[in-house]
């Protein structure tokens, strides 16, 4: 219950645009690190997280309840954000945590050395890391919406079908729409892979359409390897005169990003790059292991997102919501009509669980025990799914939709990520990730949807004659 006080008080101290100094931060708990950890309920037979670089197998606790899988996804949420080594997908394993989640570390953590989507899909990138100096490191960021190759290349009657609904605004984030934050900028996306993942696209050509269909057509249907990871990111602008005081609460990066010119068929045109500070708001994770087959996955957010529908707290200043806004909540900005300016009112449909708050507030603790300083310790698990009944990969359809393997719960949803799609969960859609084209039956992509970067020639042909 003290933990669970304290971080109440913490999160009422702490806003979207906090200036709070850091002794503000540094309450002490009374809890020696050894007893946060001892308090923490995984399960009869599973071990608490711990602060370390180690990336925990899912074999350690057997996936038999969601205590155990929420504790499962800290371990990952801990280990891939630790701070990278000079070599890609490499934790530094001479950082301690004593160090983790330092404020003003612009260090790219171990999922952010991973290759991007664009990359894998791009066989001429070299597969080296080749990074000379860690705080120099920036990212280049081009994605205001994840979702645009997914509401092109799925049929929408496919998707109507999936989650009975005509209106195709309500399934994904909107026809590629964007979301802005309460100080009237964009949320930039990227996507990462996995070593695992990257080199068994790479290895097997799969970039390339015709040895994609082969590949799947062959091997009935693209089955990523185990320990295969994804990550979806989402990021909000730093203003440079923020920076300071920002700089303590969140996981800052610094990247090249486009200004946005206007849209052209639906989808943003970029325009000159410059360099900007993003800090970390919603984290997709998701693995696929052993127990696992139909993957874990696991959402991650900002405290200050948004509150839950009909529970904002005038004190507090969310990056998306605000509590004096007479907008209705997570409605998608229209392409032609809305500003790319127009903050976006959200709220989280989704309640996080009473025991995975409980949870949460423990980790928080965890990690403020072993850097009071951490910009970690402001981020929380909103929620994990996995399969109850898992189905091996050679027992699966040959074919979309796939099965789900008793894919539990049904309730999760990231604000910052399915900001207009709270209602839906993730297996609604990924179930029916595939091939790209107009034949039926073509192979099944493993639930994920990045092979839908890989397009036919002719469509391919197709849109490059369109742009003018």
């Amino acid at each position: 219950m003290k933990a669970l006080v304290f971080s109440f008080f913490i999160l009422s101290l702490i806003s979207c645009e906090s200036g709070k100094k850091e002794k503000r931060l540094n309450s002490a708990t009374g809890f020696s690190k050894e007893s946060a950890s001892e308090s923490i309920y995984c399960g009869a037979y599973c071990d608490p997280p711990s602060i370390t670089y180690k990336l925990a197998g899912d074999s350690t606790c057997a996936h038999s309840s969601q205590d155990v899988l929420n504790c499962f996804a800290w371990k990952n949420f801990i280990a891939l954000n630790w701070t990278a080594s000079a070599q890609r997908g490499v934790p530094d394993t001479t950082a301690t945590a004593a160090n983790y989640g330092m404020p003003g570390d612009y260090s790219p953590t171990v999922w952010e050395s991973f290759l991007s989507i664009d990359d894998v899909f791009a066989p001429k990138v070299p597969l080296t890391w080749n990074l000379n100096s860690k705080n120099s490191y920036v990212k280049q960021i081009n994605e205001i919406n994840k979702f645009t190759d997914i509401n092109t290349g799925i049929p929408k009657a496919t998707l109507r079908a999936a989650v009975g609904s005509s209106n195709m605004d309500e399934i994904l984030q909107a026809e590629g729409s964007w979301l802005t934050d309460q100080s009237g900028n964009i949320v930039w996306y990227e996507i990462k892979i996995n070593n695992t993942e990257s080199d068994f696209i790479r290895k097997n050509k799969l970039y390339d359409y015709n040895s994609l269909k082969e590949f799947g057509t062959s091997n009935k249907g693209v089955w990523l390897p185990m320990e295969s990871i994804e990550l979806k990111a989402a990021w909000r602008i730093i203003p440079e005169n923020k920076l300071d005081s920002l700089k303590n609460y969140y996981k800052i990066s610094k990247a090249m990003v486009p200004e946005i010119k206007g849209f052209k068929d639906g989808k943003p045109v970029y325009g000159k790059y410059s360099p900007k500070y993003l800090g970390l708001v919603g984290l997709h994770i998701i693995r696929k292991t052993p127990q696992s087959p139909q993957l874990n996955w696991m959402t991650f957010e900002h405290i200050n997102n948004a509150p839950n529908e009909g529970q904002g707290d005038p004190s507090i200043k969310y990056c998306f919501y605000n509590p004096k806004s007479t907008e209705v909540p997570n409605q998608a900005p229209i392409i032609g009509k809305d500003s790319l300016n127009k903050p976006v009112q959200v709220v989280r449909v989704n309640k996080i669980k009473t025991k995975l708050q409980k949870l949460n507030s423990q980790m928080q603790q965890l990690i403020r025990v072993s850097n009071p300083k951490s910009v970690w310790q402001y981020y929380q698990l909103v929620n994990i799914q996995w399969p109850e009944n898992p189905i091996q990969d050679n027992g699966n359809n040959q074919s979309a939709p796939l099965m789900e393997g008793g894919i539990t719960p049904s309730d999760i949803s990231n604000t910052t990520m399915e900001t207009y799609a709270q209602q839906k969960q993730c297996m609604d859609c990924h179930k029916y990730a595939s091939v790209v084209g107009s034949e039926k039956g073509l192979p099944p992509t493993d639930y994920s949807f990045i092979f839908l970067k890989v397009k036919p020639p002719k469509q391919i042909q197709k849109g490059r004659t369109s742009v003018k």
